[in-house]
């Protein structure tokens, strides 16, 4: 009976996982080509929360199955469209203080929601864990109702800084870019202000300009810069290490020294807790830059994870040395994520600048951070499986100092 539920459980999972993979990449590539975030942004929270009440009232394997495949689909929405509102709105001075309270609330959430919900479980019943996450869905989309895209309050408050042209994204444009742009118009009047008057040209039977003919794919042209590869591997590495401790250490503590669920769920909050600093490393990344931060992050992860194989028995100093390392974990995971996460609309900023005609009207933020959460996707089911299959066959030490050199090996690319 065992074998049957352990192997739903994990196609179940894989399911999620794919979801995310395959929908990240189409729903960026929308995101990026309409003129209004937000609509993909609601009907991902729609989706979610058709998704919850499916997995709630679910009997069959296969209700189970496209709930979960719905899930997934809203995480990519809601994720890839959320991080490039969050640039498109924040601007470029703080990106990485925003980027890292945003990531870090996140971290925060994954690691302590399973304690929640079997608090909730305990006390008040299966639905009763539902009731609570539709309500959190409920509140989101209300508050997605009062949001104002800065793009459109623009138009309104030219004043503020930022431009009001009809353009879809691109790069952030400032009050010294606008007026940039405002000179080159006067020293050009014939030539096109934007790009939307370039499509309004279009539309009237104009060519488009033949340079913009043989453009590359977006996707593919993120993929061709290195900086961006780093930054995805980054975070690659940052999810995979704490996914891998969401795979293997609640059985390890029971296991060990014989805690029930709610201890084992309490565990986690030495890695939460650090998780809430992410706004104060990235307002560092904005003033020193974020390479060396998330180098420093990636090396300084090594130590704690190999360390953790001296936890081998039961006793009050090695649940100790158990929680001291799982914090220092915590503090060092995340110098990796608000800072690669920052990089990445830096990249893409950059090569816009370099090269305008290389992303498009649209711009490639909701792109970049579609290959950013497919990394994410990919390290929930490469960390479990990997260090659960290292934990089973070579035991807990061999797992941990494998874990401690795959941290090391992101400070290299970075």
């Amino acid at each position: 009976m065992d074998q049957p539920l352990q192997w739903w459980n994990s196609f179940i999972f894989a399911v999620f996982g794919a979801a995310i993979l395959i929908g990240s990449p189409i729903c960026g590539w929308i995101a990026d080509r309409t003129p209004n975030r937000s609509v993909p942004f609601y009907t991902g929270l729609l989706i979610l929360l058709a998704a919850t009440v499916l997995f709630g009232v679910a009997k069959a394997n296969w209700v189970l199955l496209i709930s979960r495949l719905c899930q997934g689909l809203s995480a990519a929405i809601t994720y890839t469209v959320g991080l490039a509102l969050l640039v498109d709105t924040v601007g470029r001075d703080n990106i990485g203080q925003w980027m890292g309270t945003a990531l870090s609330s996140s971290s925060f959430g994954l690691i302590v929601s399973p304690l929640l919900g079997g608090i909730v479980y305990a006390k008040a019943g299966y639905m009763a864990v539902f009731g609570m996450a539709m309500g959190l869905i409920i509140f989101d989309i209300l508050m997605r109702l009062v949001m104002i895209e800065k793009k459109t309050a623009a138009k309104y408050r030219p004043a503020e800084g930022l431009t009001t042209d009809n353009s879809f994204y691109g790069t952030f444009t400032t009050r010294d870019d606008a007026r940039d742009e405002q000179s080159d118009n006067a020293r050009t009047p014939n030539e096109p202000r934007d790009q939307a008057e370039t499509a309004h040209l279009l539309s009237n039977g104009h060519k488009e300009p033949a340079r913009k003919k043989g453009r590359m794919p977006t996707i593919l042209v993120l993929l061709g810069i290195p900086r961006l590869l780093a930054a995805i591997y980054g975070i690659f590495v940052n999810v995979s290490i704490l996914a891998a401790f969401d795979g293997v250490l609640p059985l390890y503590v029971k296991s060990l020294f014989g805690w029930n669920s709610l201890n084992a769920g309490l565990i986690f909050l030495c890695l939460a807790i650090p998780a809430l600093t992410g706004p104060i490393v990235g307002k560092l990344s904005d003033k020193t830059g974020p390479r060396w931060i998330a180098v420093a992050g990636c090396a300084l992860t090594a130590p704690p994870l190999i360390l953790l194989r001296l936890v081998a028995h039961d006793s009050v100093e090695q649940k100790f040395l158990l929680c001291a390392m799982l914090i220092c974990c915590g503090f060092t995971l995340i110098l990796i994520v608000s800072p690669v996460a920052a990089d990445l609309s830096a990249v893409v900023e950059e090569k816009e600048k370099a090269d305008p005609d290389a992303f498009g009207p649209g711009g490639a933020y909701a792109q970049a951070f579609a290959l950013f959460n497919c990394a994410m996707a990919a390290a929930t089911l490469f960390g479990p499986v990997v260090a659960g299959a290292l934990v089973e066959r070579y035991g807990w030490g061999t797992m941990t100092a494998a874990m401690g050199v795959f941290a090391f090996s992101g400070a290299i690319p970075s």
